[in-house]
């Protein structure tokens, strides 16, 4: 009897049963905070992958590189890669461009990044390529990108490194010219 008559108890209830159902817009607000605090889909790419350095600082584009190198790279052998263009504004309209080796870092596949138009800020475009390097060294491959943004073109370069087999193989030689004693 005590339970029909205290109205206290029964919003106490009915607020909880509300809770509970997270098929009602309620429920999607709390999917929504998760979201949001799980953050923005490259984030998940940013623990895993490496960024590159671009040829300017600060970059001549709102954009991001990164790169995750898919084994340990041994002469000769194929090497996957996976590159990450993150655009870091909203006025990203357009993303191409175009990868390279070094000389002793053959490119297999993957030399056209494919237009990539509409873009969200914060939401990374994908492309796979495949090198072989051709000996042990430390390599550098490229990706040279042009980004139409707020109306402008602008082109940026982005260099990643590869260490090949053993690396380098030999010291740097010595200089020939004694270094001036110190005085």
């Amino acid at each position: 009897m005590r339970l029909i008559r205290n109205p206290l108890l029964w919003l106490t209830a009915a607020v909880l049963l509300a809770g509970c159902n997270s098929g009602q817009p309620g429920g999607a607000a709390a999917a929504a905070t998760a979201a949001k605090k799980a953050g923005r889909p490259a984030d998940a790419l940013m623990h895993t992958m490496v960024s590159a350095v671009p040829a300017n600082k600060p970059p001549a584009v709102p954009v991001q590189v990164r790169f995750d190198l898919k084994g340990h790279p041994d002469v000769g052998q194929p090497l996957e890669v996976d590159l990450a263009i993150v655009p870091q504004s909203a006025t990203v309209d357009r993303i191409s461009g175009t990868v390279a080796g070094d000389e002793g870092l053959e490119l297999i596949e993957g030399e056209q990044i494919p237009p990539a138009e509409h873009l969200a800020d914060g939401v990374p475009i994908t492309h796979a390529l495949k090198l072989r390097p051709l000996k042990d060294g430390i390599f550098t491959f490229t990706a040279t990108l042009t980004v139409d943004s707020a109306g402008k073109t602008a082109t940026e370069t982005f260099r990643m490194p590869v260490i090949a087999g053993a690396g380098l193989t030999s010291a740097p030689a010595k200089s020939a010219t004694p270094a001036p004693a110190a005085q």
